[in-house]
Order: structure tokens, then sequence, then C-alpha cells
């Protein structure tokens, strides 16, 4: 005879079988990239590039949605904010993740606390530029300028890591080259051509169809390596300064907490889309270059260059905003 206590082991074993076979495999439905900066952006075309490829291996759409303000600091907060459930995603940048702990009294989030890495998408390389007909034709010709009439030789700060670049140079060859604040790197060149400032940090993507075109000529790379793009163009370090690396890292970034089993999926299909030759051939038109990495070292590489950059500020005696 069946007793009580058997059909109720029966009935629970019922309902937990039920509620196993009820959590779905992930991803069971759309997964969401928010990238925080405008349509069009580089940060935009990176993100839309890898959303195409990995969404038919994971099965699910990958959708991208633009959440710009505050220099990225929207899109980060509302993604640290999110269910960490490995649907929504960040796409983020140097300048919104690693830079703000060097420059605000308050930033919104810690990106060693609030983010799980997942992996880097891209490179962008940064370069100092000035217009073609300035008197100034590399690194030594601004130093002297600067050294000889203090004061006078300006540069455009549209980006965190733009300002923390310059301000590296200052400390190393004992210049005063004063920031003239812009919305954008757009802005910036425009007062470059017309004359307003000495010269501007910029990435080698946007910047490179003025080069080319002869409005703005390159001083040197701000970062470590030369670009495939401008092979003549020295780098800050092959010209003796020391340690001098300033590259805006892209990667994709998911709420704290987020399942490791998840991360490791979403690594492995975001890694195979990094290193296929169309999302390669797709990055390099755009100046940038393909770039994956492991959870943990997209991890080391946050907490390395937020630490870096701190003390960059500190030595500068940048007043946090």
């Amino acid at each position: 005879m069946r007793t009580a206590f058997s059909s109720g082991v029966a009935i629970a074993m019922s309902m937990a079988c039920a509620g196993v076979s009820a959590e779905p495999a992930y991803p069971s439905r759309p997964i969401r990239i928010i990238v925080p900066f405008t349509a069009g952006s580089t940060s935009d075309i990176t993100a839309r590039a890898v959303a195409a490829r990995i969404g038919p291996p994971l099965g699910q759409p990958v959708i991208v949605e633009n959440r710009p303000g505050a220099n990225g600091m929207l899109g980060m907060q509302a993604t640290a904010r999110s269910i960490p459930d490995g649907y929504t995603l960040v796409l983020s940048s140097a300048s919104s993740t690693m830079v703000p702990p060097a420059l605000l009294k308050a930033p919104p989030f810690d990106p060693r606390k609030h983010f799980t890495p997942i992996s880097l998408v891209a490179a962008t390389p940064l370069l100092l530029v000035t217009r073609k007909d300035a008197s100034i034709n590399s690194i030594s010709d601004l130093i002297a300028q600067a050294k000889r009439a203090p004061g006078t030789v300006t540069y455009g700060s549209s980006a965190g890591l733009y300002q923390l670049a310059m301000e590296s140079l200052n400390q190393q060859a004992g210049t005063d080259i004063a920031p003239i604040p812009y919305k954008g790197p757009t802005e910036a060149e425009t007062d470059l051509v017309g004359g307003r400032i000495t010269v501007a940090p910029d990435s080698v993507g946007p910047i490179l169809p003025h080069i080319r075109s002869g409005r703005i000529k390159p001083l040197a790379m701000l970062s470590a390596k030369r670009s495939d793009a401008l092979p003549d163009t020295p780098t800050m370090q092959e010209l003796g300064y020391k340690d001098f690396d300033f590259t805006g890292w892209l990667g994709l970034l998911a709420p704290a907490g987020t399942p490791p089993e998840i991360v490791r999926r979403l690594n492995v299909e975001i890694v195979k889309a990094v290193e296929s030759g169309e999302v390669r051939h797709q990055f390099s038109l755009l100046g940038i270059e393909a770039k994956s990495s492991t959870p943990e070292a997209y991890t080391s590489l946050i907490a390395r260059d937020t630490a870096r950059y701190v003390r960059i500020a500190e030595l500068a005696r940048i007043e946090k905003q």
C-alpha cells in the first residue's frame, strides 16, 4: 500500500524536477550590450561588430543599446545596477572604467568591485597631433617651445585618458602645457586646425582621415606600440619617455556577481568573434586593434591601469571634480 509519506516524497521530487526543468539553459532570451557613447562612435561600431558575431552561436539576438551621457558614466551605472544574470553587458572603455577613480571625488562605481570582466575586445592606440602648417614637427620641438614661452602652449582635453597622458608628458618633460577643455575630440580638432590650440591627443581611427588629407600631422604615439596605420610615427617610449603607455582599451563587462559559468560561455564566443578574420579586418579599417583576453587578464589590466592613473593624477595635482 502506498503510504502518505511515500506519496509526499513523490510529490516533493516531482516538484523539484519540475523546478529544475523550468530553469532554462543560458541564454534563453536576448542579451543586451549597453554602449555608454553615441551611435556611430568607435565604441558603438565595435560593439555592433562583436554582437553580430556572438548572437548566432549563443542562439539569441544580441542587442546594442546606446546610453550616452556623463562621459560614459550613465551606461556604466546602468550596467552595475543590473541583475547579474548575463543578460546585460557593457562595452567599456579606459576613460569610462579606469579613469574615473583618478579624476572624480565620488566615482559612481568602483571598476574593481562593481563589474565582472569578460574579455577585452579592442585596443585603440592614441597619438598626439598638431595642425599641418604648425612650426612644431616633433615632440622635441613641442617641448622646446613650451619651455621657451611658458603658458603659451596648449592641448585639447576632450577625455580623461587624454588629460592623464598629457599630464604625464608634463611631469617627465618638466613643462606646463595647459589643458583647454572640450566636450569631444571633434571640437578639439576644429580648434586645432583653426590654430586656437597647439596640440591634441586623439585616437588613431577618427583622426587618420585628417592626417591622410593633410590637415593634421602626427607627432608621436602615446601608446606603447607604433600603429600599423602610421608606421613612421615614433612612440613616446622610443623618444625616451619612460613607461609612457596610454591605450584606449575596449572590453565587455558584466555586473559583479555574474555566475562564472556564464562568464566562461560569453568569453568563449567573444574571443572567437574578436579573433575572426572578418572582425579583425573591420577593426583595422577603424584604426583599432582586435584584442581578446581571458577574464583574469582583463581583471588584472583594470586593477593595474586604475592604480596607475590614480598615481599620475596625484603627481600632477589634478583637482578632482
